[in-house]
């Protein structure tokens, strides 16, 4: 009888975490670290512990990350949170060291790497991100590769049509084969019998790696290439007749699969508050807690504080972003007033306010350079003590914990 243990399942097969980027659209939330690295709900979680509780949960014993901007928390945090769930270890390779012109291209962060790869003799390479929040079965994933045949398979998802050119966007026939394929475009076709939605690539790949290892090596000598997967490798698969598109599945039964880009200040603190509101039912990674979006004795609508933040008395806030570190002082308003806000806070299009420690000091000694002017906007009528958005609240005592 076949050993199917979660292990065997995954055997030869060896997950790639592309952990490097910036996530420029996070603005001041990444100047430190790299977007996989920052706080995500309240403890100790990040954004990349999403991925990693997946690949942990389908039976992977080691993994290889790729790091480039920033890397030292997110490697810090891989130690100490994560290392002890991988028993065959994490190898790290970070794009400075590996080359003078760091990774160029997703692609590219692979192609670098191809003699290191080559000693583990994986059969397939799992390509994973790490800067988005998902629940996703990863095991059903690579059984789907095996039994589809196809060198190259993409793990997809409906997203909204008015927001699917922000991915790649693909067609597909009722087998799962590609039809096409178009990569960010400015008017992505809608999900054949669903015109609300489109289906696009969550960026997880699962290769063949000898496949792979050649397409990566073609792809380098292409001038014009740009060593990404999304612009180069997955249309040269869907040309060959190599690519199959995988509709994601949960890893907790019964439970739909979820899958958020959070690339904006928007995206990341809408997110937020669907898990916090429990509107999106997926399983917390380990060490992560539900976000905070109340403080005692404020008003708040659409806000979260992140870990080492805190707010005194009677603030008032809305679509706010509270950064690590951030103490917002009694009396507080932000979110009301665009215009003001925008002279000191990173104000995102949606509406969406960050504040951080720096910009609350800049905005301190200049209006304590202006006596004229109060420390405080006046604040709007409050509800009754206790009361959010006229029901009681369920305060905590401290805004966030580190």
């Amino acid at each position: 009888m076949l050993d199917q243990s979660p292990q065997n399942r995954t055997d030869r097969c060896l997950p790639f975490l592309l952990a490097g980027g910036r996530g420029s659209r996070l603005h001041e939330l990444t100047d430190r670290q790299c977007k996989p690295a920052i706080n995500f709900g309240s403890g100790s979680g990040r954004i990349v512990d999403f991925i990693l509780e997946a690949t942990v949960q389908a039976g992977f014993q080691q993994l290889f990350v790729a790091t480039q901007y920033r890397p030292y928390d997110l490697c810090q945090h891989l130690r100490a949170q994560w290392g002890h769930h991988f028993p065959k270890g994490i190898s790290v390779r970070d794009g400075e060291q590996v080359s003078p012109r760091g990774y160029r291209g997703t692609a590219e962060a692979i192609r670098l790497n191809t003699t290191s790869l080559d000693a583990y003799a994986p059969r397939e390479i799992m390509v994973l991100s790490g800067d988005h929040v998902a629940d996703i079965d990863l095991a059903a994933l690579l059984e789907h590769h095996r039994s589809h045949g196809a060198a190259a398979t993409v793990a997809a998802t409906a997203v909204p049509l008015a927001d699917a050119s922000s991915f790649g966007v693909f067609s597909a026939d009722a087998e799962g084969r590609v039809t096409a394929f178009r990569e960010k475009p400015a008017d992505p076709d809608a999900i054949e019998g669903d015109p609300e939605h489109a289906l696009a690539s969550t960026g997880i790949y699962v290769f063949d790696w000898i496949w792979l290892r050649e397409m990566l090596a073609a792809e380098a000598l292409r001038p014009e290439t740009q060593h990404d997967f999304g612009h180069d490798i997955l249309p040269r698969a869907l040309a060959d007749g190599e690519l199959s598109v995988c509709r994601i599945t949960s890893a907790t039964p019964g439970a739909e699969a979820y899958w958020r880009d959070v690339g904006t200040l928007g995206s990341y603190r809408r997110t937020m508050l669907d898990i916090a509101n429990s509107r999106a039912a997926l399983k917390l990674p380990r060490g992560m807690e539900r976000p905070l979006i109340e403080a005692v004795d404020c008003f708040t609508e659409g806000s979260v504080f992140l870990p080492g933040s805190s707010a005194g008395q009677r603030c008032n806030l809305r679509n706010v972003i509270v950064a690590p570190g951030a103490r917002l002082p009694n009396g507080f308003e932000a979110g009301h007033d665009a215009t003001e806000d925008r002279r000191w806070f990173r104000c995102g299009e949606d509406g969406t306010v960050l504040i951080t420690p720096e910009m609350l000091a800049r905005r301190k000694a200049h209006l304590a350079a202006h006596t004229g002017r109060p420390a405080v906007r006046p604040s709007m009528q409050m509800p009754p003590r206790g009361e959010i958005g006229g029901t009681k609240a369920n305060h905590v005592g401290e805004v966030a914990k580190a």
